[in-house]
């Protein structure tokens, strides 16, 4: 990402190299660099307060040591009027970053950004599939074409699996293990792990194999989803849009893949599986996560489970 922001353009550019000398994923530094750019932009022109507020005007600044913390708290309520309050939190946790880098390079004595909170922000429980859902799905994808074999491989790996969009999308053959059912991933911090899945799941990636084996380019390509006519790898945004022209054109409305691995976490609960194993499968280093996916169709298990311990009913 091309870093030139006026005064703050050397500061950028080397937190940028420090990004990734220390191996942070290119989504991480992404959004990092697009959050320091931006703040870097709001202190050399701040906008004047909105006409209802009685804020005093932030005075622009062309050094790091005289950013102060009301800085950073005008930047936060500023992205929160133009964006959301989650966009904010993480243009915030960004701009966190690059001020405590400030600090280990001794560029400052003390973050501004210190005791600053992030924005409260509500996560939205994400729609659960059902059983109808997911069959009316992969029935939808029940064909020989390639491209029915292939989203129907790519459909049962992300529910077998709960992996993430990008971990199923960005993957070689090299990748895929038939005789042990498991399918090696890169998450988040360039963290590898082997996930497992199913038997009709391996089955219709061993189909899918076959049918990419017979592709003009299958054998030119090392990536693991192809384009049913071309050589060029399925990339993670059209994935995305596959998914959800399939699900809207079997009357399911538009369903986004990320709802795979929620419904993946609340069926594995449901049946009883251990959170501990849960987290191992889907890369959570920490059980905050499970309670951040559990809380989807939390209802529903709590109600199933009261079903077999109601105690009244064993009076």
């Amino acid at each position: 990402m091309d870093a030139t922001r006026g005064p703050f353009t050397l500061l950028l550019r080397s937190w940028e190299l420090s990004l990734r000398s220390n191996n942070k994923s290119a989504e991480t530094i992404r959004s990092y660099l697009r959050s320091a750019n931006l703040f870097a932009d709001y202190l050399t022109n701040p906008p004047p307060p909105a006409e209802d507020s009685d804020a005093d005007p932030v005075p622009a600044v062309d050094d790091v040591l005289d950013i102060k913390r009301g800085h950073v708290q005008a930047f936060v309520v500023h992205e929160i009027a133009r964006t959301s309050a989650s966009s904010a939190r993480s243009r915030f946790l960004g701009v966190q970053a690059w001020l405590k880098w400030m600090v280990a390079e001794e560029e400052l004595t003390r973050s501004p950004a210190e005791g600053v909170k992030a924005p409260q922000v509500e996560d939205p429980e994400v729609p659960i599939l059902t059983t109808d859902q997911l069959q009316t799905l992969l029935k939808s994808v029940a064909g020989r074409e390639f491209a029915e074999v292939r989203d129907r491989a790519m459909i049962l790996l992300w529910l077998d699996s709960g992996v993430r969009l990008s971990e199923v999308v960005n993957r070689t053959l090299e990748d895929v293990d038939l005789d042990m059912q498991v399918l090696h991933v890169m998450g988040k911090g360039s963290r590898g792990r082997a996930v497992p899945y199913g038997t009709k799941t391996a089955q219709a990636v061993d189909r899918y194999l076959r049918a990419r084996a017979r592709h003009p380019y299958g054998k030119t390509v090392d990536s693991l989803w192809i384009g049913q006519k071309t050589k060029k790898p399925l990339t993670v945004s059209g994935a995305g849009k596959l998914l959800a022209r399939r699900s809207e054109a079997c009357g399911l409305g538009r369903i986004h893949p990320h709802q795979f691995r929620h419904t993946f976490a609340h069926m594995w609960l449901a049946a009883g599986g251990n959170e501990t194993d849960l987290m191992r499968i889907t890369g959570w280093k920490s059980r905050s996560m499970v309670d951040r996916y559990a809380r989807s169709a939390g209802a529903e298990r709590a109600r199933e489970q009261h079903k077999k311990l109601s105690p009244g009913d064993r009076l």
